[in-house]
């Protein structure tokens, strides 16, 4: 998180949760949930799995945030989690092949009479391949940088700068549509 003071309230909260304090989780909770959700929406597709995996994804951070030692490391220890989960549902509910296929696409932009419709940034995230969205929305909404995205999906930091080009240069190409 590039926010200082969200990073130092976030790691607070964080503290004051891992000394039981009830009151801290729930605040806790009200700043991440919409976050985690959003991320598992543009990651499944799927509004009632991305409610579900976040609901996993909460009950595991609450389980595990006694064991996490550096309070400054949560977002991208969380989202780990929360992508781990992402990936179970992925491999339970969808074939290899569907998959491969849904991400090879590449989306296009309704044009109603000649003029395009104007698109929310969360409307452009789900028009794209969820992984690029993912990696967009992690970097430039979340704040996380190109390592903690890295870690987040297990691939090397390059990998992420040049998923993360390829990304800009889609979206670019789908506004100018």
């Amino acid at each position: 998180m590039r926010d200082l003071k969200k990073q130092s309230f976030n790691e607070w909260l964080i503290i004051r949760c891992q000394q039981g304090e009830k009151a801290a989780f729930t605040e806790l909770i009200k700043n991440w949930e919409q976050r985690y959700y959003l991320y598992a929406l543009n990651r499944l597709q799927d509004k009632e799995a991305a409610k579900d995996i976040t609901q996993e994804c909460l009950i595991s951070i609450s389980r595990g945030l006694v064991k996490l030692t550096d309070p400054a490391a949560f977002p991208k220890w969380s989202f780990r989690i929360l992508e781990r989960r992402c990936i179970d549902w992925l491999r339970k509910t969808i074939r290899e092949r569907e998959v491969i296929q849904r991400q090879e696409q590449l989306p296009e932009i309704e044009v109603h009479d000649g003029i395009e419709s104007k698109l929310s940034v969360e409307q452009l995230l789900a028009k794209m391949d969820p992984r690029l969205a993912t990696i967009l929305r992690l970097y430039y909404l979340e704040d996380l940088t190109i390592d903690e995205i890295a870690d987040i999906n297990d691939v090397p930091s390059g990998t992420i700068k040049s998923r993360l080009f390829y990304a800009r240069k889609l979206m670019i190409t789908m506004l100018e549509k």
